[in-house]
Parts: C-alpha cells; sequence; structure tokens
C-alpha cells in the first residue's frame, strides 16, 4: 500500500481553511444572504427613518468607544428607538447579522463580540454605551456611531449608501 504524507503547505492549507470556516461560523457572517430583518423589526427602523426629522442624537467619542444619546419629542418615535435597539442587541448578540451589504456593517457585524454594548432606556428614547476591548474594536464602534448619526440626520436619503471600513 502506498501512503502518501501531505506536506507542509498542504497541511497549512487545510488549517488555514479550518480556521476561516470556523471564524465565520461563530460570527454573524453565516447570515450572508439570509433572511434579512423579521417584519417587526423592519417596520421598527423604517418607522425610524421616515421620523428622522423628530430624533435628536447626541454622540460623544470616548478614548474607548462612545456614548450616544438618541431622543424624541414624539411618544411613539421615542417608543420606536427603545424597540429598535433592544432588537439590534436581540439580534447581533445572538450572532445574527444586519446590513450585511454594507461594508461598515458588516466590519461591525465582524467584530461585535468585541465590545460591551450598554442600552439604558430614557424618558425620551436611549443612551447607549460602547466599548471596545480591542484597539480596531473601538474604531470599528465609533464609525458604527457615525453613520448612526447620519441615518438619524438625514433619513431616508442615508439608508441606500455603503460606508467605509476603519479596519480593512
Amino acid at each position: 500500500m502506498n501512503t502518501m504524507k501531505p506536506s507542509s503547505s498542504t497541511k497549512t492549507f487545510v488549517l488555514a481553511l479550518f480556521t476561516t470556516a470556523m471564524a465565520f461560523s461563530s460570527s454573524c457572517a453565516q447570515q450572508v444572504g439570509g433572511r434579512g430583518l423579521p417584519p417587526e423589526a423592519r417596520e421598527q427602523i423604517h418607522a425610524l427613518f421616515d421620523a428622522h426629522a423628530k430624533i435628536r442624537r447626541d454622540l460623544k467619542l470616548t478614548a474607548d468607544g462612545y456614548t450616544a444619546l438618541t431622543e424624541s419629542d414624539d411618544p411613539k418615535v421615542a417608543a420606536a428607538l427603545k424597540k429598535h435597539v433592544g432588537q439590534m442587541q436581540a439580534r447581533l448578540g445572538g450572532g445574527l447579522s444586519v446590513r450585511r451589504w454594507d461594508p461598515a456593517f458588516a466590519e461591525y457585524c465582524d467584530h461585535y463580540d468585541e465590545m460591551e454594548h450598554q442600552f439604558t432606556p430614557t424618558d425620551k428614547g436611549v443612551r447607549m454605551t460602547v466599548k471596545g476591548r480591542t484597539a480596531n474594536a473601538v474604531k470599528i464602534a465609533q464609525n458604527h456611531a457615525k453613520v448612526v448619526s447620519d441615518f438619524a440626520a438625514h433619513g431616508w436619503s442615508e439608508h441606500d449608501k455603503k460606508h467605509d471600513t476603519v479596519t480593512r
């Protein structure tokens, strides 16, 4: 019986392939081509894009991430803000993705577990504090916060844009 031993380059390739597969299976990258947001979550974000003129957002970048206060005097919009942030925390925390076609969101999703997210409801909306555990996670969190601020400021005109990454 003639047996061949794999070369070191073959072993390296197989190991790299396995490592890549494991990385994708444990991140939200597995959702590429998925069903997208459930109808209720889509309704919430669309309501927020529709009402963006009623939303005010105060973003403060910090050395380790950011704090954002996002509120509205309209009780329906304030409720939608709270519900949306809760839905996104559950979705991303559960390994699911959002906006995979947008490079900045894909990057945020891929590094979500490198950040600490603290969501605090307020009377008129939400306060979100995000701290990155790595230098790249800090940059990614801050980039995400800026994109969300653009959504709040510009509504639907910002929706279909692709946003730049900060580490790729």
